[in-house]
């Protein structure tokens, strides 16, 4: 930005160098037929010559301003956005957990992993109630994920200084695991109703039973078995976390 300023300078006072010199050539040929003997330099004179450059000059000043006014700006609204987007990524980290708890509720997804232990009822199995408020769990965080999106693209917008694209890499990394746990959803529910209806389901049971740990959390819990699923996105969120931090401190 500095050097912006110095080139606007620059160009405009090599301009009014240039006026200013026409100026004094002219008034040297006009007034003094070009003989340096009869012109001089008098208060009258002086003081006409700082009347005429006073206006002349103050447009440099505006130049100086307006240029910190806007990289005050700049820094101002590039800080807010920043704030916001750790906000955001608060927010998504705590639903995404929350999106896998069925701890306090019913899961059909424990329920299906299980079935060998404890029969499922078949009363839920093809519950639209059930298998909306599955998909609006998901659903919450991928809009979360897209309103990051959009703060980060605005930052980028505004401010073209800020190295982005790390971040961008990962946040999109989370919509497609979030875009691909829908259309898992999708195939689980369409197990459901297979089951309901008695149909043959070319889907193999432990493929399902993946699908069901990726979407409950509880299960690993229960079996004793590693999250990755949960470790993997924690990770990803956890990096924008970290860059977008270090961003905030680069400005400071």
């Amino acid at each position: 930005m500095n050097k912006k300023i110095l080139l606007y300078s620059l160009i405009y006072l090599s301009t009014y160098l240039f006026i200013l010199i026409f100026s004094l050539v002219f008034q040297w040929g006009y007034i003094c037929n070009f003989e340096i003997s009869i012109c001089y330099l008098n208060s009258e004179t002086l003081k006409t010559i700082l009347q005429t450059s006073a206006p002349i000059i103050t447009p440099l000043v505006l130049i100086w301003g307006y240029f910190s006014w806007k990289e005050q700006e700049l820094y101002k609204t590039s800080t807010e956005l920043l704030s916001r987007c750790l906000s955001q990524t608060n927010i998504i980290f705590k639903a995404w957990k929350k999106s896998r708890d069925y701890s306090n509720v019913y899961s059909r997804f424990s329920a299906y992993h299980f079935r060998e232990l404890h029969p499922i009822n078949h009363e839920i199995l093809d519950s639209s109630e059930i298998s909306n408020n599955e998909l609006n769990r998901i659903r919450d965080v991928y809009v979360l994920v897209s309103d990051l999106y959009f703060t980060l693209n605005h930052l980028f917008i505004i401010n073209k200084h800020l190295n982005l694209d790390n971040i961008f890499e990962k946040v999109e990394a989370v919509s497609l695991e979030l875009e691909r746990n829908m259309n898992e959803l999708s195939v689980f529910q369409h197990e459901l109703i297979c089951i309901k209806n008695n149909y043959t389901n070319e889907l193999n049971p432990e493929k399902i039973k993946e699908i069901c740990y990726k979407l409950d959390s509880s299960i690993s819990v229960n079996t004793l078995r590693i999250d990755e699923h949960n470790i993997k996105i924690n990770k990803l969120i956890e990096d924008i976390t970290s860059q977008i931090t270090k961003l905030s401190r680069v400005l400071n």
